[in-house]
C-alpha cells in the first residue's frame, strides 16, 4: 500500500481541476509541498501533506469554497479483506465521541458496504459508543477498490461559496 493521504477531497467531476488547486491553495501556506492528487474515481482528490490529518483538516474544513464539496481527515488505511483486530487498531487511533454517525462508501466492491456498516456498528457498540443518524460527528468510511479509508470529521459538508447566508 502507497503512503496514506491525509485528506480525502469529493468535488463534482465536472471541476476537478479547479477543486485540485482550491484545495491546494488553501493548504500550501501551511506546507509548500502539498500534493495533490486525482483518485482512480472521477471527483475524488487525495490530499498528501507533511500536515498532521488534525491540522489539515482544521486548516482546510471551515473555508468558503466554490469547487471542494466535501473534506474527510484520513486517520487509517486498511486493506480489503478486512480483519476485526485491524478495524479495532483503527478505531483505538481515533477519538471517538459518544455518539456518531456512520458514513460509508465502498468504490470497487460489490456488497461490502452493508458488511462494513454493520461491523462498524457492532464494534462501537461494544465500545460503549451509539450510532445516532442525527449526531454532527461522522465516521467517514471510503473505500477505493481494496483500500478502505477512515476518518472522523464534521457531517456537514464544507461551505459553498454559492450559498448565501440567511
Amino acid at each position: 500500500m502507497e503512503k496514506t493521504p491525509k485528506l480525502i477531497v469529493t468535488c463534482r467531476s465536472t471541476s476537478v481541476e479547479y477543486c485540485e488547486h482550491e484545495i491546494g491553495n488553501v493548504i500550501y501556506p501551511r506546507d509548500p509541498g502539498v500534493e495533490v492528487r486525482e483518485s482512480p474515481f472521477k471527483g475524488v482528490l487525495f490530499v498528501y501533506t507533511t500536515l498532521t490529518p488534525d491540522k489539515a483538516y482544521a486548516v482546510s474544513s471551515h473555508r468558503e469554497y466554490g469547487f471542494v464539496e466535501n473534506i474527510i481527515p484520513i486517520y487509517c488505511a486498511l486493506s480489503y479483506p478486512l480483519s476485526v483486530e485491524d478495524l479495532a487498531a483503527c478505531f483505538s487511533k481515533l477519538p471517538l465521541p459518544r455518539r456518531i454517525k456512520l458514513k460509508v462508501r465502498i468504490r470497487g466492491l460489490r456488497g461490502f458496504s452493508e458488511e462494513l456498516f454493520s461491523l462498524a456498528v457492532k464494534m462501537l457498540k461494544s465500545m460503549n459508543i451509539d450510532h445516532d443518524s442525527k449526531a454532527n460527528t461522522c465516521l467517514y468510511f471510503e473505500g477505493f477498490n481494496n483500500v478502505i479509508y477512515v476518518g472522523l470529521g464534521d457531517c456537514q459538508s464544507v461551505f459553498k461559496a454559492s450559498i448565501k447566508s440567511r
